[in-house]
């Protein structure tokens, strides 16, 4: 796998932010919260942007169905990747979470509704019955060290020292540029479970990212300076008219226990257990 994001869909899809100043300084947290029972997978998330849902139906082998919700989201046609996730239909049952963007261009997707079906496909395929992911990513100084962690079902699991989108520790991680690591994380982590949980926290560092913008200052998604084509909203033609949802972004600095306690629309049964920090 390259790891040229022009050319990588996997790198392609991160949201890439600036590393000037955060506007919004604070803790960054978000979680993931994902079930199966048979022929049914469903995968939620909640972050201080987003509010999204995946349900997934298949037949022991294959993808047959695809659902999903955007209930909160930073930018008004982000709903709009809701349509295109049907695109997974016929794919394989996989435990690799990323096997979804060997299938279809995630670059065309919404990055976090089509993570959230990778994650549920995959869990479908291992059979894991319940698991929780609790992320936090410091944002304050973004010239200074910061530690990103990750819970696994309430138990710690990944500690990285970062400075700005380098990992300085622990071992073997040290070394490693979030950017370009996952080739290097696929040849090195044969773990199922350490390798899911690379893929999760690294992602929710990308997209602590959003706290270097105050997005209610912005009338565009195109405002954000990065139309690069990295996902659904941010191609050409789409961001130029995707209009901020003013308020839609919440701070669970300090509330983790509110991260996915909320019941969803009724026409989707999103997971609205409330569960301990």
């Amino acid at each position: 796998m390259t790891s040229d994001p022009r050319l990588d869909p996997v790198l392609a899809a991160i949201d890439y932010f600036p590393l000037e100043h955060y506007q919004r300084p604070g803790l960054y947290r978000r979680r993931i919260r994902i079930a199966i029972a048979p022929g049914f997978a469903q995968a939620d998330l909640e972050d201080d942007p987003h509010r999204h849902g995946v349900q997934v139906e298949h037949d022991g082998m294959r993808v047959t169905a695809v659902h999903g919700v955007a209930e909160r989201t930073p930018w008004s046609l982000c709903r709009g990747a809701v349509d295109v996730l049907d695109r997974l239909v016929g794919v394989a049952l996989s435990p690799d979470p990323q096997a979804v963007y060997r299938h279809c261009d995630g670059r065309a997707q919404c990055t976090h509704l089509f993570d959230l079906a990778g994650l549920a496909i995959s869990h479908a395929a291992r059979g894991i019955a319940e698991r929780q992911y609790d992320a936090e990513v410091p944002c304050f100084d973004t010239r200074a060290p910061r530690e990103a962690r990750l819970r696994v079902d309430g138990c710690e699991r990944l500690v990285w020292t970062l400075q700005r989108t380098a990992i300085v520790a622990p071992a073997p991680f040290a070394g490693q540029d979030l950017r370009t690591m996952m080739p290097w994380a696929k040849q090195h982590i044969a773990d199922r479970d350490a390798f899911e949980a690379v893929i999760v926290l690294r992602r929710a560092v990308f997209t602590s990212g959003n706290r270097m913008y105050d997005m209610d200052r912005m009338a565009t998604a195109a405002d954000t300076g990065h139309v690069s084509g990295a996902c659904h909203v941010f191609q050409h033609g789409v961001a130029e008219r995707a209009l901020r949802e003013k308020g839609s972004t919440l701070d669970f600095g300090a509330t983790p226990q509110s991260l996915l306690a909320r019941a969803s629309a009724p026409s989707f049964p999103l997971h609205n257990e409330e569960t301990p920090p």
